[in-house]
């Protein structure tokens, strides 16, 4: 993230004309602009790392971009400063709020750098540094390199030639930049395609079109115009420099009206049979369901039907392999409700433009083909055509293919690239292709544009106990299934979830990590220790804490036939310590009651959302908690009482939507 130039409101029609030079490490790459879905459309390139961006606009105008700050600062960070860009394109429409939401945010551990916010009426520039710094914008044009200088910005350990290249590249710009005449917008964009390609008197680190020294390389420049009407906005893409290659207009990925042709020619003419839904968390996603040539396919109409049941349309690609020793493609087309692609014909099948493209099972071969980019057939020519941060790949094969040394490099190649790998489970000598739950689980994930993704979430839940005696114990009523479905719509959301659990019934997926412990001394202790690294913004305390534990433990079994009195003491408040040691972590905290009046019910739950500062409390009375069905009261710290009554899994959206709400500050 190094150069930029923006124009703001100096041409008419176009509140923003920007050009963005970025140079990344050797090694990391990069996708074109794409669009991402969210409350708004947004239109930005992908890094395949972070799966984040460093510029973009929405579809209602608002422009965000992103450039390094390279003062002493800590290298890593809990989350992407491209993801919270990605926050504010899908979720803001005024550059105002979302100024205010990266303020609040940049407090946090992210990376230093500096940011550019506009739209129509306003434009900021936030500077983080040792701290955050707001400026507003006048329209002009405004520079910005990988280091803004300020009295209170200290840079004493900034390299001497770092301070030198950054300087003559910021003056360089200044100089070129001043030379733009915005009287229309074609000539305005040629200008800027001559200032990305600008080497000033000397090819090298110090110019705009960087060619720097071993270990970094300009990866891309990109050039944005941002309409009031935004079928007239443009986006210019260069990968590389562009001394060295062209420019492409990505224009056409914005919405002009009309349908995708191109998916149509691939839709079947027979009506689609509608299922039952589990969840709309796919609705209008494209999803291509790849097979190839294993027994694993069986499970793949299952598969497609749960990926509909959420949603999705789905459409089945397969290898002649895959036809030949695995599932019909008349099995296919029934599960998908779609003919099945076996091959490519002048309808172009491998150019639709699907969401997401996810390939289960993968075999060796199909893997080690689509890391080199292999185009032999329909799954693999689509997967060549696809942005490798839109697929998605699920290997299955015997043990020891999945432990060939060519086939483990091509993993690490689709990871670097940015492909998504869902892993399998290794049982009976085999790498099993993973569940069918697990596989829609990475879709969701993969397609998730909350505020949530990339956040660390902590979840306690489940009952703790304590022994009197070898064979008896006190506990209390709990299972862990909420905190089973807060850790599932978590994962879903791109939450890094932990689930500390304690000794419940409920089985949670092997994706989840799940620390198990037994009493209260322990559940805190294990808090604590996930707290600790710092990679935590939320704590969810659903378990069943136990109030009171026994103050002595008979060491043989007491004999039954007589009284026996038990003493009980009060145990620690975990949600307490956790409060007091750790305020800047956002608690959602659980108050349960019995046979209480609502009003009083409610009354409690804010005592203690003011007692331990949460964010949220979830209040519910055992008396209406029936089997799955759970009816309670979430509360916030502006008071707002939301009445729910429904399954636990749609409780465990509600919170999270509640929570969505006040990471952002407003209703989302």
């Amino acid at each position: 993230m190094c150069t930029l130039i923006m124009l703001y409101r100096l041409l008419e029609g176009f509140h923003v004309v920007a050009m963005h030079n970025r140079y990344a490490r050797t090694g990391s790459f990069e996708e074109p602009p794409r669009v991402s879905k969210g409350r708004f459309e947004a239109y930005h390139p992908v890094d395949a790392s972070s799966k984040g961006t460093w510029v973009g606009f929405n579809k209602v105008g608002l422009f965000a971009a992103a450039t390094d700050q390279h003062t002493d600062g800590p290298l890593k960070a809990y989350r992407s400063r491209g993801l919270l860009l990605m926050d504010v394109l899908t979720h803001f429409s005024k550059a105002s709020e979302a100024a205010d939401y990266m303020e609040m945010e940049l407090t946090k551990g992210y990376r230093r750098g500096n940011f550019l916010l506009a739209d129509s009426r306003e434009a900021f520039h936030i500077l983080k540094d040792e701290r955050v710094e707001i400026t507003p914008l006048n329209p002009g044009v405004h520079i910005f390199t990988n280091l803004t200088v300020k009295e209170w910005v200290r840079t004493e350990r900034v390299p001497e030639d770092l301070m030198k290249y950054v300087e003559m590249r910021r003056k360089r710009a200044v100089e070129l930049a001043s030379q733009i005449e915005p009287k229309g917008l074609k000539g305005v964009l040629e200008e800027l395609r001559r200032v990305a390609s600008d080497h000033g008197e000397e090819r090298g680190r110090g110019s705009i079109c960087y060619h720097g020294e071993v270990g970094w390389y300009m990866s891309s420049s990109t050039i944005m115009a941002v309409a009031k009407n935004l079928g007239d906005s443009r986006i210019l893409y260069c990968r590389g420099n562009p001394c060295e290659g062209r420019f492409l207009d990505y224009s056409h990925i914005l919405p002009k009206g009309g349908g995708d042709a191109a998916y149509t020619t691939v839709d079947a003419a027979a009506p689609v049979i509608e299922l039952s839904k589990e969840s709309m968390k796919l609705s209008g996603k494209r999803v291509a369901l790849c097979l190839t040539g294993s027994v694993a396919t069986i499970e793949a109409p299952k598969l497609a039907r749960w990926l509909r049941r959420h949603g999705a349309e789905v459409q089945c690609y397969m290898t002649s392999a895959a036809v030949e020793y695995g599932v019909s493609p008349k099995v296919m087309e029934w599960a998908t409700g779609r003919p099945v692609v076996l091959g490519l014909t002048g309808a172009a099948e491998h150019l639709v433009d699907y969401d997401l493209v996810l390939v289960y099972p993968a075999t060796l071969n199909t893997v080690c083909k689509v890391a080199r980019g292999v185009a032999d057939n329909a799954v693999t020519t689509l997967c060549a055509s696809t942005s490798p941060t839109r697929l998605v790949v699920a290997p299955a094969m015997n043990l020891r293919l999945y432990m060939n040394a060519a086939f483990r490099e091509a993993l690490k190649r689709l990871k670097r690239l940015g492909v998504t790998l869902v892993e399998p489970r290794i049982s009976e000598g085999a790498a099993k292709v993973a569940s069918v739950e697990k596989a829609v689980d990475y879709v969701i994930r993969s397609l998730s544009t909350s505020i949530l993704k990339g956040r660390g979430i902590l979840i306690l839940t489940g009952p703790t106990r304590y022994d009197i005696d070898p064979v008896r114990y006190v506990s209390n009523k709990a299972s862990g299934k909420i905190g089973y479905w807060l850790a599932k719509e978590a994962f879903q959301r791109g939450c890094e979830v932990k689930v500390i659990y304690g000794p419940g019934t409920v089985r949670f997926p092997e994706y989840i990590p799940v620390v198990k412990v037994y009493t209260v001394e322990e559940m805190l202790k294990a808090a604590l220790t996930e707290l600790e690294t710092g990679r935590y913004e939320v704590a969810v305390f659903s378990a069943a804490i136990l109030d009171f534990k026994p103050a002595t433990y008979e060491a043989e079994k007491v004999k039954s036939g007589a009284e026996w009195t038990v003493n009980l003491i009060p145990t620690v408040k975990v949600i307490g310590e956790v409060s007091r040691r750790y305020p800047d972590v956002r608690i959602v905290g659980f108050k349960l009651e019995y046979k209480v009046s609502r009003e009083e019910l409610i009354r409690r739950a804010q005592d203690e959302l003011e007692r331990v500062k949460a964010a949220i409390i979830v209040a519910n009375d055992l008396s209406e908690i029936r089997g799955e069905c759970h009816k309670a009261y979430l509360i916030d710290q502006r008071g707002r009482v939301r009445d729910f009554d429904g399954k636990k899994a749609e409780l465990a959206g509600e919170i999270l939507n509640l929570l969505e709400e006040n990471l952002t500050g407003r209703s989302v």
